[in-house]
């Protein structure tokens, strides 16, 4: 939003008697534009300059001007500093003036009056209080209806004949000087079915006891009805049907609803996830809202009646009517929404794609995400006997019976006993973990197609104790088994320890579980927002950004689905098992239209995206390599290249880990510490904390302060509330911090708080910033007291491993700086380009300063111990560290050096350093490698969604003519009803023609955009640049 102010024209100019010039007019243009998400409207304006005119008295003086338009401190405010703002011929932008229409609330206010009272005029018979006659006949008016357009008033007569074809409106009678409410039932209006409206059945069927209650939007309605009873009238229910209302009970039913009331709550519940309890008593309160007369309780009749609904919608919408087997011949997944997206051979796939090369068979791939969702729990409420599903593996919910089937058989198997090699992830630690007592389900897991996010047929399924294999095992082979290729992405948070022992499990599963995939066919991958928390070697493995072939596909698509479903959780928690399955097959299967819907606009902005980074990252990735020595190229092509199709060989994304490094250090500490209390059984003096963590922790503590000091000094008279409020937040923290490890502190060092106490009698009482805190580590104060050796020893150990830390990352932003300036000497021209460059380099030196820094203190802190300690030979390995040792190993080049007379920091020389041009080139190896990785993975999203939209296309086409054949194949038991299968149909085609002809035409651009571009294409090469394999147009080779 664009700040706001207001124009200073506070002073007129005097009159000099010159008119001023006519100001330029302003033309307003309005767009509109129509998308799946609403309405965008884009106003501009043009300033179109006045055409000259020959001064006369009839032009405008400034007096003229100022009395209509009043120029003062209230003219209207303008809207500044916006970033797409029209702009004039000169390049100037245009300020949009503010209207009423942009605070249309503040325009309400002075109306509230006026509101309030045509709504009290409405209570009365307004206009109409003068009516003596029926606005239809000449009896006296007393009935109004509060749902019709007209509110004229008629006779009882005439109000009941009216409404004989809307018998849910409702009725009220003026009658003591106001509106009481009246049913229509209580005027005389009957309801006969089986009949035309108005014409009378000669063998009428009261409804039971002369009680029929309909729940409409309106509410809920007490009805006369009266069935047809001739001899060819049909079944009660059926009658019912006829007439868009659906039976609660299919025998001599008293009960229904309307249908537009079920198809209203069914998409309420998609939307809002309302609870049926409360759409109900929502409709009971319409009815009445003072209590004093409830309509009647139809509240068990109303879930049934909606159960039943959202069971005939699926089947009528999977063609279940028009196929001779009926609802018995369902088959499993069948009444599934399906991915047009994602590959399913016979449908959208070509004809030859199993015999493509090998090199272009990752475009059949399907991408399987695995995950678990413990939210969506059941407690133990009803069984399967009392409360059965109607889908039985229809849709997405695996067939319970066949399920339970397998989990019994199974635990009677052998099957392998696997450990964790990575961390302790929870959904390993979960897995025999039950959800708690009176709990029937933990949860759900699921398979599902993470390239598009959608819901994958009989793939979902309920879990017993915990994310558990078996189970997970069970939903995996059911999904690849339905409309499933042979290539096959898999990503799931644990697929480093799930893929283990996955083949041997299968060989000890039934045959029916088995699945047709490769075991070499299957790659395993970790969504990108979990990798972190796995082991580096995982994190390489396992990784969406160096697999080939998966583009930019990022594995987390279940979680976004979850957040969609979790919101019907507080309710299917407590339905029984079969409810519960129903209706969450129901929720997901209009998550998947909803995705189906919107894949259009989807595809487009992600096309959109995906052609502008690839020409980025891959111009960065050329410039990158011809920055590079040729033969490193091909070396590190070669190898990178070795690793993608044999993950055996050595990771080229992962660095060779350093010899010395605080983590191992103190890990050594903790073990010889542990060993050393085991052998001499040593008094502990803190449970919690040993010498060697209390050393570890101060150092933490003083690079805590040295960062917080660093962040201080950044702050400058312009910083907002907001950064400093951070900055004293942390500062509170630190000190709390810092204060508990000082109790602990004179455990071990008892004299500290003697010469702590001291310091505070010298400063007096003036506050100590918390970044200038004397912590007294051992280094600090064993010239002034006695400290134990042993904590000495320990600081030494960590400050000499914390200084080869420092030296490591220096070396390593320094390279990165040398890097950063070729880039910029070469390519970086223009002025924006050349402040940007600018910015990261400025970024980047900060960072070699504060590693600077941290050495010089851990340095100065091994030079004091070494006098107690005498070390031998540190100093070889660390020196200490001026200004100019501070440089790159080009540093003599830039500065005008001969080759001959340059020399090398010692940092480059000293240990750790990976003999210099070893560490270099690793990390320059790995660099490229990423860009390399980033470059390809750009390339192949561009080529995945044009074989996506082709694929789209082609399902919608595979869709057009099953439902055409349904058409032309329809047969029924009358014409009415033949009419109405071959109606459907058509329609259904029809609604995907019209889909596929927008697609089409949202995507118009899409293939001159790819085509235009460099580096992708419809027809792709294989070529190689610099030693490795790109993909690219070939009109550009």
């Amino acid at each position: 939003m664009g700040k706001r102010r207001r124009p200073a024209i506070d002073i007129l100019p005097e009159d000099d008697g010159n008119p001023l010039p006519r100001p330029p007019t302003i033309q307003e243009h309005t767009d509109l534009r129509a998308d799946d998400r609403g309405v965008k409207v884009a106003q501009m304006f043009h300033a179109v300059s006045a055409p000259a005119e020959e001064p006369s008295s009839s032009q405008f003086s400034i007096d003229t001007v100022i009395e209509p338009i009043a120029w003062n401190t209230e003219l209207p405010e303008v809207l500044d500093d916006e970033p797409d703002g029209p702009t004039d011929h000169d390049g100037a932008k245009v300020k949009r003036k503010r209207t009423a229409g942009d605070d249309p609330l503040r325009l309400w206010l002075p109306e509230i009056d006026g509101y309030l009272r045509e709504l009290l005029r409405l209570e009365g018979r307004g206009s109409m209080a003068h009516q003596k006659a029926c606005a239809y006949c000449d009896a006296p008016p007393a009935y109004r209806c509060d749902d019709c357009l007209d509110i004229r008033l008629s006779c009882k007569v005439c109000i009941v004949h009216r409404h004989m074809g809307l018998p849910f409106h409702r009725v009220k009678e003026w009658r003591d000087g106001y509106f009481a409410v009246v049913h229509l039932k209580d005027l005389g209006l009957r309801i006969q079915l089986g009949h035309p409206i108005g014409q009378p059945c000669t063998n009428p069927k009261r409804s039971f006891n002369n009680e029929f209650v309909v729940v409409d939007t309106d509410g809920i309605h007490q009805i006369s009805l009266d069935f047809c009873n001739c001899q060819t009238s049909e079944p009660s229910y059926v009658q019912l049907l006829r007439s868009r209302l659906f039976p609660a009970t299919a025998s001599d039913p008293k009960t229904a609803a309307t249908f537009r009331t079920l198809e209203y709550f069914q998409l309420l519940i998609f939307m809002s996830k309302v609870s049926a309890f409360e759409f109900y008593n929502t409709m009971a309160r319409r009815t009445d809202n003072t209590g004093t007369s409830p309509p009647p309780d139809r509240y068990e009749a109303f879930l049934r009646m909606v159960r039943e609904w959202r069971h005939l919608k699926m089947l009528k919408r999977f063609g279940r009517g028009h196929d001779p087997s009926g609802v018995s011949g369902t088959r499993e997944g069948e009444l599934a929404v399906l991915c047009p997206a994602c590959p399913h051979p016979s449908k959208n796939l070509p004809v030859d794609w199993e015999s493509c090369p090998e090199e272009e068979k990752w475009r059949y791939a399907l991408f399987l995400g695995i995950d678990a969702n413990f939210k969506l729990k059941r407690l133990n409420v009803s069984s399967e006997t009392r409360d059965p599903g109607l889908n039985h593996g229809y849709a997405y919910f695996v067939g319970e019976s066949r399920f339970k089937g397998f989990l019994q058989d199974a635990g009677k198997l052998v099957l392998p006993q696997d450990t964790s090699s990575c961390n302790n992830h929870d959904a390993v630690k979960s897995a025999n973990i039950r959800g708690g007592k009176g709990i029937a389900a933990s949860g759900v897991g699921t398979i599902e197609c993470i390239r598009h996010d959608m819901k994958r047929p009989v793939s979902v399924g309920d879990l017993q104790k915990g994310e558990q294999y078996i189970n997970m095992d069970y939903f995996f082979s059911s999904s690849v088994k339905h409309h499933s290729p042979e290539l096959l992405v898999v990503s799931y948070d644990i697929a480093c320890q799930w893929s283990r022992r996955l083949w041997q499990r299968f060989s000890a599963y039934p045959q029916d579980r088995q699945i047709s995939q490769k075991f070499e066919n299957i790659t395993y991958l970790i969504p990108k927002f979990h990798l972190p928390a796995h082991r580096l070697l995982c994190q390489a493995t396992f990784s969406f950004n160096y697999t080939p072939g998966v583009g930019r596909t990022d594995g987390k698509a279940p979680e976004r689905g979850w957040a969609n479903s979790n919101g019907t959780a507080s309710s299917t928690k407590e339905m029984g098992p079969g409810s519960r399955r129903d209706t969450l097959d129901d929720h997901f299967g209009d998550y998947n239209w909803r995705k189906v819907s919107s894949l259009g606009t989807s595809i487009l902005r992600k096309s959109i995206e995906a052609v502008a980074a690839c020409k980025e990252h891959i111009a960065a990735f050329e410039a990158f390599s011809a920055a590079l020595p040729a033969e490193n190229v091909a070396l590190w092509a070669r190898a990178v290249r070795e690793w993608e199709s044999n993950r055996t060989r050595p990771n080229p994304f992962q660095s060779t880990p350093r010899t010395v490094s605080e983590s191992r250090v103190r890990l050594e500490l903790a073990e010889e510490e542990e060993a050393d209390r085991r052998k001499h059984n040593a008094a502990v003096v803190h449970d919690d904390i040993p010498p060697s963590v209390l050393i570890a922790q101060g150092l933490e503590l003083e690079d805590l302060q040295q960062r917080l000091k660093e962040d201080v000094c950044s702050l400058s008279s312009g910083s907002t509330d907001l950064q400093r409020s951070k900055v004293v937040e942390r500062s509170n923290r630190l000190r709390r911090r810092i204060e508990a490890w000082m109790e602990v502190q004179v455990l071990y060092m008892p004299m500290v708080s003697r010469l702590r106490a001291a310091m505070d009698r010298q400063g007096g009482e003036d506050p100590v910033e918390v970044y200038d805190l004397d912590l007294m580590l051992p280094s600090t104060v064993s010239d002034r007291i006695k400290v134990e050796r042993k904590l000495m020893r320990f600081e030494w150990r960590l400050r000499y491993a914390q200084a080869h830390d420092n030296l490591h990352q220096m070396r390593r932003h320094l390279l990165l700086r040398t890097h950063m300036f070729r880039f910029k000497q070469r390519y970086g021209h223009g002025q924006q380009q050349h402040t940007r460059s600018l910015g990261a380099i400025k970024s980047l030196q900060a960072k070699i300063d504060a590693d600077a820094t941290r050495y010089r203190k851990n340095h100065a802190a091994l030079s004091q111990l070494a006098t107690t300690l005498h070390p031998v030979g540190w100093e070889g390995s660390l020196s200490p560290l001026r200004d100019s040792d501070i440089r790159a190993l080009n540093a003599a080049e830039r500065e005008g050096t001969t080759e001959g007379r340059r020399t090398m920091s010692w940092i480059w020389r000293a240990e750790g350093a990976g003999e210099g041009d070893q560490a270099m080139q690793e990390g320059l190896q790995i660099e490229w490698c990423k860009a390399r990785a980033r470059a390809h993975r750009w390339q192949e999203e561009c080529i995945l969604l044009q074989e996506e939209m082709r694929r789209i296309k082609a399902f919608l086409g595979w869709e057009i003519q099953t439902w055409n054949d349904r058409a032309d194949a329809t047969r029924g038991s009358d014409v009415a009803t033949r009419e109405g299968l071959q109606a459907y149909a058509l329609r259904q085609a029809g609604i995907r023609e019209t889909m596929r002809a927008h697609w089409v035409t949202t995507w118009a651009e899409l293939d001159a955009l790819f085509s235009g571009s460099r580096y992708t294409c419809a027809n792709t090469n294989k070529i190689e640049v610099d030693h490795t394999t790109v993909y690219l147009h070939a009109a550009a080779q």
